[in-house]
């Protein structure tokens, strides 16, 4: 990746973890009853990229697990928690069996989906029964600053039903209108998996997965900007190697510099920065490409 005025604004890492974290995730881990393999690919938020909001990105590789993880919770802003399949032939079907309690109510989750966690609203702990495949485990909020308050299963109860589990990929593309035209050039094979904005969840904000599975091509969005700050992208689907596109790659205009990119990486973007073209090079590994922004309807100066 090249070393140009943008280049801190491309993360290919997750936060250190503090040393008491640490630590205290060693003395428990021999008290689990978990064979979950994972790896914790990457992280933004605004101590890592200023004025950037949260996201994170995990794969789940394999295994099985009768641990809870994360207790039950609220925050002050709305979140989106991402479960998505890699099974190519049906990206729709998780391939693994995942328990999550929303709103105090424990719901089993066997398909690709989004769930949107409106401020407030009681979410976890998480059990992941059971990974047959490679699942992809995200969290995106529109906060600069992930925070939370703890709650007891009790209180968890108590409230009100917010969360939504979608598990059907939107009809149009983002705005609720007709997605772009695929450059005719393009040999791109993929799916497209999950899309979500505030038509799809009322009070929701702009989240959208696709799956490039191999070829050459390009995004259609040529250059263009955006009055809030936009998150892109890619997380190599490999357990061997998540950090390495291997013969392939891509690339992204920021400014006037083109970015080469060789491995899962989170692309920051500021608002009213041109970006695009977005370019996929021979790609060769599977890679779930995201985006994602603060806005509860997808606007650009390309859609004026």
């Amino acid at each position: 990746m090249n070393k140009m005025k943008y280049s801190k604004y491309i993360v290919t890492e997750p936060k250190p973890v503090p040393p008491d974290i640490r630590a205290k995730m060693e003395d428990e881990r021999p008290k689990r009853k978990s064979t979950i393999e994972s790896t914790h690919i990457m992280q933004v938020d605004s101590e890592v990229i200023p004025d950037m909001f949260y996201a994170d990105a995990v794969w789940l590789w394999k295994g099985a697990s009768e641990d809870k993880v994360e207790e039950p919770h609220i925050h002050e802003f709305p979140e989106v928690i991402a479960f998505i399949g890699s099974d190519q032939a049906n990206p729709q079907d998780l391939c693994g069996e995942i328990t999550i309690w929303l709103d105090g109510k424990e719901q089993k989750i066997t398909r690709t989906c989004l769930i949107f966690v409106p401020a407030g609203a009681a979410h976890c702990p998480i059990i992941f029964n059971r990974i047959d495949k490679p699942i992809f485990f995200g969290t995106i909020s529109p906060s600069t600053v992930y925070t939370r308050k703890a709650i007891t299963e009790e209180e968890s109860a108590g409230l009100e039903p917010k969360c939504r589990v979608i598990t059907e990929v939107a009809e149009f593309g983002p705005g609720g209108g007709t997605p772009p035209q695929r450059p005719p050039d393009s040999d791109l094979e993929g799916a497209r998996v999950m899309h979500l904005e505030d038509n799809v969840a009322e009070g929701s904000f702009y989240v959208d997965f696709v799956w490039i599975y191999k070829g050459t091509g390009q995004a259609p969005a040529q250059v263009h900007n955006h009055e809030w700050e936009e998150l892109i992208a890619m997380a190599v689907c490999d357990r061997d190697n998540p950090y390495d596109m291997g013969s392939g790659k891509m690339s992204i205009v920021l400014g006037e510099d083109t970015y080469d990119i060789n491995g899962s990486a989170m692309v920051c973007i500021p608002k009213n920065l041109n970006h695009c073209p977005w370019k996929f090079h021979a790609i060769v590994k599977p890679t779930l490409v995201f985006t994602a922004g603060p806005t509860g309807t997808y606007t650009g100066s390309h859609r004026q």
